[in-house]
């Protein structure tokens, strides 16, 4: 009702400026026109971002020593528990090795037990008894690398969890530390990790929650909350990571999914807002609108930031402003002549 009440008053202004009487040529038109203030609203922004959907911990598992790979008892997808055997070399080199060490040990034992009896005898020199003194402690040594070596022949679960990936296949050639499967961990949560900028990064706390979606899963929002804050930025990306941790769901998740997310800071800012209906010629992230200077209107630029509601965030332009034109704007130039006709 106030929206028709005021056409009708603009109208009548209208119809009696072009029916009437006839203007003199100094005369101005006067233009009736609302006002609305300039509002301050508090407001977080939420931040968007995509990761990487993996497990809390993932491991690359490989066997100590190189060799060939004699048996991979698991396929990837696999579930797996923790102490499990999932693969294993050719114990054929690493156990004559382990046997070379072992005689070895028996025969530094017999000498140093021997040598031993001979100096206290006082037969044998104190130089012959740390002689093989040395040698017991060097055969002790190295079978415990034989032993090492041996026990690290074969690859086992560290942890209840599921093959993510398998690298190699039976009877390849591998060498030291050359990662045979990718191994994730079920007891702990899914996680996502983002990369943020500065301007980011301080805005987002611990314990922020959280909005998930999958590309697998259209339909679906999943819930989290900031689990983890980089205290340095990645030196190769320049950006800061944040680790966000899933609430338990019963879909079926699979490392590597790409994950669009949507962080909610708890932190709000202060921030100008104005009626949408006052924009004119807005484009982009710039617009007009029409501000009153005593009984004229002055066109004034501004630089505009997100739509909340009917109203829209002002970034810039607003300095020392209070209300802004909204109906009658349309009618205006920069010689117009005003009247502010606000409803009670």
């Amino acid at each position: 009702m106030k929206y028709k009440s005021f056409i009708i008053v603009l109208l009548s202004y209208l119809l009696l400026n072009g029916c009437g009487k006839k203007t003199e040529p100094d005369q101005q038109t006067i233009i009736p026109v609302q006002t609305s203030p300039v509002k301050y609203k508090s407001v977080a922004f939420p931040i968007h971002s995509s990761g990487i959907l993996s497990c809390k911990r993932e491991a690359r598992l490989a066997f100590k020593t190189g060799g060939i790979i004699q048996k991979i008892k698991v396929d990837e997808g696999q579930s797996v528990k923790k102490g499990q055997l999932l693969a294993e070399l050719d114990l054929s080199e690493i156990n004559a090795r382990f046997i070379q060490a072992k005689t070895a040990l028996d025969k530094a034992q017999r000498d140093f037990d021997r040598v031993k009896n001979l100096y206290n005898d006082q037969v044998a020199t104190l130089e012959q008894f740390q002689d093989v003194e040395s040698g017991l402690v060097v055969a002790k040594s190295n079978l415990k690398i034989a032993q090492f070596n041996l026990d690290h022949s074969t690859i086992t679960a560290p942890e209840d969890g599921k093959i993510l990936k398998r690298f190699m296949e039976p009877n390849e050639m591998v060498s030291a530390g050359t990662p045979v499967l990718y191994f994730g961990t079920t007891k702990d949560d899914w996680i996502v990790r983002v990369g943020l900028a500065d301007k980011d990064i301080i805005k987002v706390n611990l314990n922020d929650s959280v909005s998930i979606s999958f590309d697998a899963y259209p339909d679906n929002v999943f819930s989290g909350t900031v689990s983890e804050i980089a205290e340095a930025a990645d030196p190769m990306s320049g950006t800061f990571e944040a680790e966000i941790k899933i609430e338990k769901t019963n879909k079926k998740l699979v490392s590597g999914f790409i994950a669009k997310v949507m962080i909610y800071p708890q932190k709000s800012q202060n921030l100008k807002t104005v009626p949408i209906e006052s924009l004119v010629d807005a484009q982009n992230n710039e617009g007009y609108l029409w501000i009153p200077v005593d009984n004229h209107a002055e066109k004034r630029r501004i630089t505009l930031g997100d739509k909340i509601e009917n109203d829209i965030i002002v970034t810039n332009g607003l300095y020392n402003i209070t209300h802004v034109i909204t109906s009658g704007a349309q009618y205006l130039n920069e010689r117009s002549t005003i009247k502010v006709i606000n409803n009670p």
